[in-house]
């Protein structure tokens, strides 16, 4: 009985074809985007400051985020035991007379970066572009901004405050977690402030720099009035979302200056284990 040959004959035609596209993707690449990556590389480690000054420039900076940050425990004590603090009906019912479509819009867009669908793959974003410039470090720290979110369900559960009703407020979407403190404003002080903070330290001033420093700011600064113009927060609830957001943030630049500093040591050379976190630029001035 003849043997079937026609099989084995065309699993070695879809093999090769396979092995022919690896080696086009491959060409492709190592043609357009090897070279790209690597320009962009170049650029970054030439326009940042060396690590040693970044660590630097970074505890002056922290030292004074810390020196602004006090009365996280009173504000909360007091948000436990009553419904309102003074001003919060006031600058709510001011901030919600204004009925123009672009600010709602406004709003609303500003808002949507912070829920999950979008805060979750931006992050994962803004830490693949540090990664892929290799400052390595300040990518897993980008991560670790979202643990901010702990905090924030931990006070929380503990505060139990009710958030805003239709009944005293104009309320855009209802959402059923208590109110105290912002988990938009926490998360956009973490995430938003480190990269602030990475661009203000790390890189020279430039166009490009100084303009995403003041996209980064300008969203910290607008995510609170945002949430109380959508009826999700009150304005202290806000409040305390910006001052439990900078001290987790001011605990993380703690921990981030410490390994910055073990990686740059102001004497010597980086330790061999943590050669892959080394800054761009560093090897030359080992």
């Amino acid at each position: 009985m003849p043997r079937n040959t026609t099989q084995p004959a065309n699993n070695s035609d879809t093999s090769a074809t396979v092995n022919l596209a690896r080696t086009q993707l491959a060409a492709t690449v190592e043609q357009n985007v090897k070279p790209t990556m690597t320009e962009a590389q170049r650029l970054a480690a030439q326009s940042s400051f060396s690590g040693r000054k970044a660590v630097s420039r970074g505890t002056m900076f922290l030292a004074f985020y810390l020196w602004l940050l006090s009365g996280a425990v009173i504000l909360s004590w007091i948000a436990q035991r009553t419904q309102f603090f003074p001003g919060d009906m006031s600058i709510t019912k001011m901030l919600q007379k204004r009925k123009n479509p672009w600010l709602r819009s406004f709003m609303i867009g500003i808002s949507e970066i912070g829920f999950p669908k979008l805060a979750v793959p931006l992050t994962f974003c803004f830490a693949g572009i540090f990664w892929a410039l290799r400052f390595r470090l300040e990518a897993i720290f980008i991560l670790l901004t979202s643990s901010s979110n702990l905090l924030n369900a931990l006070v929380k559960r503990l505060i139990k405050r009710p958030r805003p009703t239709n009944e005293l407020v104009s309320v855009v979407r209802v959402i059923n977690e208590p109110s105290f403190p912002s988990g938009h404003v926490m998360h956009y002080t973490n995430l938003f402030g480190l990269l602030t903070y990475l661009l203000a330290t790390n890189w020279r001033s430039g166009k490009l720099r100084n303009t995403l420093i003041a996209v980064c700011s300008a969203l910290i600064i607008c995510i609170g009035p945002s949430r109380v113009y959508l009826g999700a927060h009150w304005p202290s609830d806000v409040m305390a979302g910006y001052l439990y957001g900078g001290l987790w943030f001011g605990g993380v630049m703690v921990l981030y200056l410490r390994v910055k500093a073990w990686i740059h040591p102001p004497k010597g050379s980086t330790p061999e284990a943590m050669k892959a976190l080394q800054q761009p630029g560093e090897e030359e001035e080992d």
